[in-house]
């Protein structure tokens, strides 16, 4: 709270800093420029507060996710067999207990296809 509050005078006291060096009747220009840069140095402050004030926000959204009562604490799922636990994650042994569907390999077709599809999304631009 009180970092949001900091956040929104800095921005205000760069706002009035840039319509004061903005006033024509400032002779000599050092007064204007020092008043400019010190508006740039109050809202280099102002946008780091409000960087903090959503992250302190966050924090304090998760904490409250964290210690809700009323759900189970989160339990990571168990590994379905053996040989997924020690092959990176990418062999199904004969014990899996995951449908029979979801552990088949790709066909020849089915990998051109995905290979495509992985090409498509590694370019610079993303697909298209």
């Amino acid at each position: 709270m009180t970092t949001r509050i900091y956040a929104h005078a800095s921005a205000a006291a760069a706002i009035l800093l840039t319509a004061g060096a903005c006033h024509p009747d400032l002779h000599p220009r050092w007064i204007g420029l020092s008043t400019l840069f010190t508006a740039v140095l109050f809202a280099w402050f102002a946008r780091r507060c409000y960087a903090q004030a959503r992250l302190e926000r966050a924090v304090q959204q998760r904490l409250e996710w964290f210690h809700r009562e009323d759900d189970e604490p989160f339990v990571p799922p168990a590994p379905c067999c053996s040989f997924w636990r020690h092959t990176d994650r990418q062999v199904h042994g004969p014990d899996c207990t995951r449908p029979a569907g979801a552990r088949t390999t790709l066909t020849s077709e089915e990998e051109a296809a995905f290979a495509g599809l992985a090409a498509a999304f590694h370019r610079a631009g993303g697909a298209a």
